[in-house]
């Protein structure tokens, strides 16, 4: 009796091994996927139940299933590119990312950059990013992109923004509508300065403008900054050299 129970007990434990998919999500609902772990996110919709996912450095991946959306209780979404490993990658993002209306944190940094991709141009950002009103933090840095994307307009929660690493050459004054924006990170860019509409900001006390170069080897235009928002704290630091100005 006892061997004919260990048996069953052994086939149970390998039909479920079987069964199991590569990525588990832990006790507090967190999955992390990986490159190796595509079957999983082809299913992402079956665990509705998730608030935490991160996406890393999934080079080879073309779009973001749209069955992402039924992830309703979704706090937390990254896609990255692996803490700088040198990843590249530039997928779809489908309009059901909409749906993601409890997402508190959005994470795309070099996740939308075709750089690496030999004739690949950037995807557009979905129209539906603008109903993600509950999201605080934004981070699009380290893609290349030349402007800020006006969704970010309509995310009236938004207290950080993470931009750093891309090609900015101005700053939108729609930023300026954000009303309990706090901190910006624009480290890396092309800025020769930083608008006066800001000054409606309210919260508005950190900003990072290091590798600006136009500005960072201006020490007229930085103390010029440091006089137009008084109650604005400045980092300047370049972690790398600047070119000669």
């Amino acid at each position: 009796m006892i061997t004919h129970l260990s048996r069953f007990v052994s086939v149970a434990v390998c039909v479920f091994l079987l069964v199991t998919p590569p990525s588990i999500a832990t006790s507090d609902r967190t999955m992390e996927i990986s490159e190796k772990d595509v079957a999983t996110l082809d299913h992402i919709g079956d665990y509705s139940d998730l608030r935490v996912l991160l996406i890393d450095c999934f080079e080879n991946l073309q779009s973001l299933p749209e069955s992402i959306g039924k992830l309703t209780d979704l706090e937390e979404l990254t896609v990255a590119y692996g803490h700088g490993n040198g990843c590249s990658m530039n997928p779809v993002l489908p309009e059901t990312i909409g749906n993601l209306r409890s997402l508190r944190k959005l994470i795309l940094y070099g996740a939308q950059d075709p750089r690496l991709h030999e004739h690949q141009e950037r995807h557009a950002f979905p129209l539906s990013m603008s109903q993600l009103k509950n999201i605080t933090y934004l981070d699009l840095g380290g893609n290349g992109l030349e402007d800020i994307p006006e969704f970010v307009k309509d995310l009236p929660k938004l207290r950080e923004i993470g931009f750093e690493y891309n090609e900015l050459k101005e700053v939108p004054a729609f930023l300026s509508k954000l009303p309990v924006l706090t901190t910006l990170r624009l480290t890396g860019n092309d800025l020769n300065d930083f608008p006066d509409s800001l000054s409606a900001l309210p919260g508005l006390i950190r900003v990072t403008l290091g590798n600006n170069c136009r500005i960072t080897q201006t020490p007229r235009k930085m103390k010029a900054l440091q006089q137009r928002f008084p109650k604005v704290k400045f980092n300047f630091d370049d972690e790398y050299d600047c070119p000669a100005q």
